[in-house]
């Protein structure tokens, strides 16, 4: 019998080895692929609902296929020039940063960030940009992973549920609770957001003619970064090129700062972003911040997902266990019942 066990342990963990060998260099476009769905998943269920499931997947697969070529399109013309304009625009705001009096523990993380950020940013844009054929693959596995989760999300929900373990089955719901509540405030609230207003920004800012087409991208990437930090905001970025546009036309300067301020801080802030969060749990900005830098740090571009969920994951058993702990009677009160 233990000799039986051992074999399938044995079985078990060269099947494991092989699998992490087969997909170690697509977990990134995986993790994405899934993230993409679960983004989503809502979209998807009310088109659904007006023009049926099928077409449903085949519209908005065909959407995300189209996003994910102009993304392609996009690295392939203006990557070099982008890393140029974003590595001057970041060695411009870490050195404005140093100069802002803030207190001690946010002055070290980001004198961490102006030393270790620039370094993996670029470490993680050059692998994709020296092969483009790699990102290809990258970018067929991500739509492939996405159409798969897409259409039987439901098969998948029901599933994972049930691969939970019958005993303390409630710490398992609650654990799962907790990474929903995780990724819907990361994914579908704080990154989404500040995504859409990097965007907005690089529209802006090439409209405008601030920069050209590659600026115009890095200053949007500069815009999310900023979104990410605790009292920072997109507002310093459309600020600063509304001051630029100030010595060519005043009344352009106004026009930019006015679209600014309803497109990308602070209008939004107040009128879609409570509307997006009004039924979610909230997670904390430093966990978020923290996770999200830290994952990067870490595991590169996917540990913007992994490291946020890592670390809501501490809190729940954290949490799990405090409430464990409080619903155990005391030695006394054993003692008085036995």
């Amino acid at each position: 019998m233990e000799r039986e066990k051992i074999v399938w342990a044995a079985l078990v963990a060269i099947i494991l080895f092989l699998v992490w060998k087969t997909l170690k260099e697509l977990i990134t476009p995986i993790v994405f692929g899934i993230a993409a769905t679960y983004i989503a998943y809502p979209f998807y269920v009310k088109l659904g609902n007006k023009v049926g499931k099928k077409w449903s997947l085949i519209i908005v697969s065909a959407i995300v296929s189209l996003l994910s070529i102009l993304f392609l399109i996009g690295v392939a013309l203006w990557i070099t020039d982008t890393l140029k304009n974003l590595y001057t625009y970041l060695d411009a705001f870490f050195s404005w940063l140093g100069t802002l009096k803030v207190p001690g523990a946010l002055s070290s993380l980001f004198d961490a960030m102006a030393t270790s950020f620039p370094e993996k940013l670029r470490g993680m844009l050059l692998q994709y940009t020296l092969s483009l054929p790699k990102l290809a693959l990258q970018l067929i596995v991500f739509l492939a992973v996405f159409y798969a989760t897409l259409a039987n999300a439901d098969f998948l929900a029901r599933e994972v549920y049930e691969l939970l373990p019958s005993t303390n089955r409630e710490i398992s719901e609650r654990m799962l609770t907790k990474v929903k509540d995780t990724v819907d405030a990361i994914l579908k609230t704080w990154l989404f957001f500040s995504v859409t207003k990097g965007f907005f920004l690089s529209i802006g800012f090439y409209v405008f003619k601030l920069s050209n087409a590659a600026g115009s991208i890095a200053a949007g990437i500069l815009c999310i970064i900023l979104e990410l930090l605790p009292f920072m905001g997109g507002w310093i970025m459309w600020l600063i090129g509304a001051m630029l546009l100030w010595n060519r036309s005043p009344g352009v300067a106004v026009l930019f700062a006015i679209y600014g301020f309803i497109m990308i801080s602070p209008l939004p802030d107040y009128t879609i972003k409570p509307k997006l969060t009004k039924h979610r749990a909230k997670v904390s900005s430093v966990v978020a911040l923290v996770g999200i830098f830290g994952g990067i740090m870490a595991f590169g571009a996917v540990g913007i997902i992994l490291g946020p969920i890592a670390i809501g994951l501490l809190f729940a058993l954290i949490e799990v266990w405090k409430e464990y702990e409080t619903k155990q009677p005391s030695k006394a009160h054993q003692s008085q019942d036995a």
